[in-house]
This record gives C-alpha cells, sequence and structure tokens, in this order.
C-alpha cells in the first residue's frame, strides 16, 4: 500500500485539483460528506449523538467544521469549540465554513471549553499534514484537555502534534482511536511513535486518483505485495531448485546463535543449508538439525560456485575485520550482513562499495548506529533517513530492525513492515530473520524481496504465536514459518 509524506500529498492533490478542474472549496465538501458516511458507518445511527469537534484555523480546522455542519444535517448534536490565538486569522476557506456553520446552527459554535457539554465522541481538527515542530498554547492546552475526555478522539487525517511525514510527535499529542487519513495514507501514521498514537487509521477515498500523482517512495507492506512475491514450488523440482544457503557464524560463546540461523534458513524452504564454523564449535552443536551440512570455516571459498546466497556474522563474534572484509570483496553471490558480520566492519563501511554481489544488511538500531558513527537515539529518531541515506550512499538493501522495521531499498525506496510484536523482544530473533532472508534469496527471489518476505513473515509468526503466549522463542518463529508460507499459497 502506497505511503506519502507531507510534501507528496500536497503535490497529489495539486494535480488532481489541475486535471478535473475542482477547487479546494469543493475538496472540502467532498471530504466532509465522505468522512460524515464514515462515521456513520463506524458507529451506527448518529441521531441524538453529542460530538465535541476542536477545529484550528487552518485548513484542517475547515474540514472539522465541516463535517459538523454535515452531522447535524444527519440529525447529530454538535459542538464546536474554535482555537487560536487571538492575532492569528482564519484561512480563506475556514472562514467559508465557519459562515456556514453560523448561518445553519450558530448554537452550535463555542467561544471557551468551559463551555463543553458532556460528549460522546471528539473530532480533533486543529492540525493536519502542515504540521511541525512543537505544539504551543492554547494548542497544546487544548491537545491535553481532549485526552483528558476519555471519549473516543476520530483525528481528521493525522492526529493533531504528529508529524505526517516523519511519525515524530510534539510534547502534547493527540492520542486518537481512530485516524480518517484522507485520499492517501500517510506515512507518519504507521511508523513509530506515530503509530502508537494515530489509533486504528482509516483511509478516506475521495474519488480521485491521487495515487497517479505521486512517486512511489514509501509502501506498507500488505498481504497483496507478498502474494506478488511468495515463491512457489513446481511439481518437477528438486532440492537444488531451491538453492543452497551458506552461513558463516558461530563461536564458543554463541553457538545458539548458528544453530538459530539454520533454522531461519531451513524455515524459507531453501533446499540445501551448509554451516561453516570453526572447529571449537562443531563440539557445541548438539541440537544442530540433521538436514544441516557442517563444513569447516575456512572452506566456505571453495564451496562458493555451489552457493545461492551467503549470511555472515550471527554469532561470529570478534573477528579479524579483514576475514569480513574479504568475504564481501569475494562473493560473487548475494550475501546478507548480520550482527558482528557488521560490527566488525563498523569503521570501514566504505568496504561494502567494493563488493561483486548484491548485499542486505539487517542491523538493530545499536548496530545501526555503530555503522554511522552516531548513537542509538539518533538511528531511532531518524530510522527512515538513517536507512535510506545508508543504501544510497552503499548501494546495499538495509533492513534496520525495530518496532515497524524499515526496508529500504539500494535507491531508497522504503517498505514498512506492519507485523511484529513485542512479545518477540527475546534473544535469537535477528538470527532466525538473517537465514531466512538467505534462505529466500536462494530461492531465487531478489534480494529486496527476500527481505520483504522474511520481514512481513518473521513478524507475522510472532503475531499468532502471541495470541497464546506472552513472549515467543525465536526458535517458535522459526517452527511457524513454514505453515503460514503452505497457508498463504493455498489461499
Amino acid at each position: 500500500m502506497i505511503l506519502v509524506d507531507s510534501e507528496r500529498m500536497r503535490i497529489a492533490e495539486s494535480k488532481v485539483m489541475e486535471v478535473y478542474r475542482i477547487d479546494e472549496e469543493l475538496l472540502m465538501e467532498v471530504v466532509a460528506t465522505r468522512v460524515t458516511d464514515r462515521i456513520a458507518e463506524l458507529i451506527g445511527d448518529i441521531k441524538g449523538k453529542m460530538f465535541l469537534i476542536f477545529a484550528g484555523r487552518g485548513k484542517n480546522g475547515g474540514d472539522a467544521i465541516a463535517i459538523g455542519r454535515h452531522l447535524i444535517l444527519k440529525g447529530a448534536e454538535v459542538k464546536v469549540l474554535i482555537v487560536k490565538r487571538d492575532e492569528e486569522e482564519f484561512s480563506p476557506l475556514t472562514q467559508i465554513q465557519l459562515d456556514r456553520l453560523k448561518e445553519l446552527s450558530p448554537e452550535a459554535i463555542l467561544e471557551s471549553k468551559d463551555e463543553l457539554p458532556r460528549g460522546d465522541l471528539v473530532i480533533d481538527g486543529l492540525f493536519g499534514t502542515g504540521f511541525r515542530g512543537e505544539l504551543r498554547d492554547p494548542y497544546a492546552s487544548t491537545v491535553r484537555h481532549m485526552n483528558s475526555l476519555g471519549l473516543p478522539i476520530i483525528s481528521i487525517d493525522v492526529p493533531s502534534g504528529l508529524d505526517a511525514s516523519t511519525g515524530k510527535i510534539s510534547g502534547e499529542c493527540v492520542k486518537a482511536r481512530y485516524t480518517f487519513t484522507l485520499g492517501l495514507p500517510k506515512l507518519g501514521l504507521f511508523v513509530y511513535p506515530g503509530a502508537e498514537y494515530a489509533g486504528e487509521v482509516h483511509i478516506i477515498n475521495l474519488g480521485f486518483p491521487l495515487g497517479r500523482y505521486i512517486e512511489r517512495n514509501y509502501e506498507l507492506i500488505d498481504e497483496e505485495l507478498i502474494r506478488s512475491i511468495l515463491p512457489h514450488r513446481r511439481p518437477d523440482s528438486h532440492k537444488g531448485t531451491y538453492g543452497r544457503v551458506g552461513i558463516i557464524g558461530g563461536s564458543p560463546n554463541y553457538p545458539g546463535a548458528s544453530i538459530l540461523v539454520t533454522k531461519g534458513a531451513l524455515a524459507s524452504g531453501a533446499g540445501l543449508v551448509t554451516l561453516f564454523v570453526t572447529p571449537d564449535i562443531s563440539c557445541l552443536l548438539h541440537s544442530l538439525d540433521p538436514e544441516v551440512t557442517l563444513f569447516a570455516r575456512e572452506d566456505w571459498k571453495e564451496l562458493l560456485p555451489v552457493l545461492s546466497a551467503i549470511v555472515v556474522g550471527p554469532g561470529i563474534g570478534r573477528v579479524d575485520p579483514s576475514f569480513i572484509r574479504y568475504i564481501i570483496t569475494s562473493s560473487t553471490v548475494p550475501l546478507v550482513l548480520d550482527a558482528d558480520g557488521l560490527n566488525n566492519i563498523a569503521g570501514s563501511v566504505e568496504i561494502l562499495t567494493s563488493a561483486k554481489a548484491p548485499i542486505v544488511i539487517t542491523p538493530h538500531p545499536g548496530e545501526m548506529a555503530r555503522l554511522i558513527g552516531k548513537d542509538t537515539g539518533f538511528v531511532q529518531n531518524n530510522r527512515i533517513a538513517v536507512a535510506t541515506d545508508f543504501s544510497r550512499k552503499y548501494r546495499v538493501i538495509t533492513v534496520l530492525k525495530g518496532a515497524r522495521t524499515i526496508i529500504s531499498s539500494e535507491e531508497g525506496t522504503v517498505y514498512i513492515n506492519p507485523t511484529g510484536n513485542p512479545s518477540m523482544a527475546t534473544g535469537g530473533m535477528g538470527d532466525v530473520l538473517s537465514g531466512l532472508i538467505g534462505g529466500f534469496i536462494a530461492r531465487g527471489l531478489s534480494p529486496l524481496s527476500a527481505s520483504i518476505l522474511g520481514v512481513y513473515l518473521h513478524g507475522l509468526a510472532g503475531d499468532i504465536l502471541s495470541k497464546e503466549k506472552e513472549r515467543v522463542l525465536a526458535q517458535e518463529v522459526a517452527e511457524e514459518i513454514p505453515r503460514l508460507l503452505r497457508s498463504m499459497m493455498d489461499h
């Protein structure tokens, strides 16, 4: 599903108004009609229901006031509180909508929040997609008041106090039960912390093909996209058809990582999985699946001609960085670099530009911070920018893990993953994921498609398991994935 930032939404709206010869006033009436209809669908009969509307001075406020008028015409009770500083003027469209409401129901307009009656629902129309920075009074105190009412809040387009392009929030931000986003879904509603404040997001179709006039820079991974990239098995296939994954990882301190990454690779349906380890660890791999073949770590180069993808790093610990650099510059098959496969090249990431084959990196925020020489807070506050900048600069696919994992293509196209949950915050999850991505590459998917499919299924498996468990183990996720694949292929 395509997502837009504020600027791309503005461009799309302008183009639609030009092509279809409509003006902003008509578009505002369309918004009011469509939103009012969706409210009726959501809550049922609206007659007699009391709506408390908080409207700002800009176009978002104009939308909210127009919605209030349409609700009155459908039999609802409406009270509108206009929020602005004394020196601020209404936008022309908002003034038009305010005049129309005064003509229809002058008693609906309140002067102070002290006049607000008990309500059934709140409509938030203070700020829209143009908001940036921090809310100041009277807006900040109004948002606090709205949140304190204990009523369901419907935010128009985005919750007030939320940056539609980044998901960053002001010190005060409306905590919506529902967000009715207009025309196209906004990026900031689907990444944290914005996703926590958006509630249930409803996309309001305005009847115009807005998506036709924008570049597809951001996408929310959905089932339609996943079904388009699912790998299928041919009747005349054999194990060689589905590729061979090589895994270079594990160490005496982290033998479990090498086991978990092989479980992820096996879960992908790859035909063969080979683990390359040092002699001091092979005796520790008692729970290694019997399907996995075991070789000495230095044998990876000899077997390179028969490998389809290589996963490097899970549990490998501190090694001579030249070893990782040699793999990067020598491999002729796609690489997945995870954990210490990344930590060991921190400070020399320019080696990535010397790779012969595509590279996927799968850092968590701390690993990403080490790669770029920043702290983890910087990464978390700029997740999309960090991922896309790194991908463009070093020509790699970046899978920046975390709540709403970010996947950036080499060109900087962003895919946001909606699956996964806090029950998965346990050791080894990243090992399973890197093996899963490597396995899908071995099966013939492009590194980007393999990353999208792997991240989505990994999170979805965790979502299914968390319905019955408070915490989910990495190996349980690996066990669930083949069933998920079968289920998706059958439907």
